[in-house]
């Protein structure tokens, strides 16, 4: 049983997406299914390695579009492969996320986007995007990418573009190294807004590491022989990723 911390070390790691290369450098590790779907249409089934390639190619993708290190992201998806995908994707190529769930109310969504200062918008589905209407086209919104297959509908100024076509792009172009350091911001975390509107809190790369070297059984391969289950595993991991 491969499960003692020292295996996977991240005490040098200095950004979320750095964990990811490491585990896929192992040969032991980047052929074990690490996030898996089965509720999804077809089921769906990433290794790590399968995994990797398709946040660096979101990465490449949202560079393409004009995403730079610093910039702001605003996620507004539910827990699923593609949601980490996306999550780390935004990450790897130096920009930190707004995250919200897609259950949110409208006037929530709306307010995250705005005061998150996001210049992007990923959300789950056409459905998603619908709910948020015309309102986000007084944002200057760069792009917006659907996590869904769908074809784009030309509904709103900014382009859009759904998850196939994004990394389609992403592979038209390498991925532009944007290092990150702990103490850079890593993701914005809003509240339900339940007593008044959202409050957004602040957390940099350093504090989502802290957690993942703290809790082997998520960020260590070999502590428990089973991958990640969206409805679940991936719950636990948005915690902390």
């Amino acid at each position: 049983m491969h499960s003692t911390s020292a295996e996977f070390n991240y005490s040098t790691a200095q950004s979320i997406p750095e964990i990811w290369p490491r585990l896929v450098q192992r040969a032991d590790v980047a052929n074990v299914v690490a996030v898996q779907d089965p509720h999804s249409q077809p089921p769906m089934s990433l290794t790590y390695r399968e995994l990797y390639e398709q946040m660096r190619l979101f990465a490449a993708g949202l560079q393409a579009m004009g995403i730079r290190a610093g910039d702001h992201v605003a996620l507004f998806a539910d827990n699923s492969p593609r949601w980490l995908v996306a999550d780390q994707g935004i990450m790897t190529a130096g920009a930190a996320d707004a995250v919200r769930g897609t259950q949110a109310d409208r006037s929530e969504l709306l307010f995250i986007l705005e005061h998150s200062d996001s210049v992007a918008l990923v959300v789950q589905d056409q459905a998603t995007l619908k709910k948020l209407g015309a309102e986000i086209d007084r944002l200057p919104l760069r792009f917006i990418v659907l996590l869904s297959d769908e074809p784009p509908a030309a509904s709103h100024s900014a382009k859009i573009l759904n998850f196939a076509q994004l990394l389609d792009l992403g592979k038209s172009q390498p991925l532009q190294p944007a290092p990150r350091t702990r103490q850079d911001l890593a993701t914005l975390m809003y509240t339900s807004g339940t007593s008044g509107q959202p409050k957004g809190v602040m957390l940099s790369h350093g504090n989502l590491l802290s957690q993942v070297e703290n809790i082997p059984a998520v960020a260590q391969p070999f502590a428990r022989r089973k991958s990640f289950e969206h409805s679940s595993d991936l719950a636990q991991l948005r915690a902390i990723v």
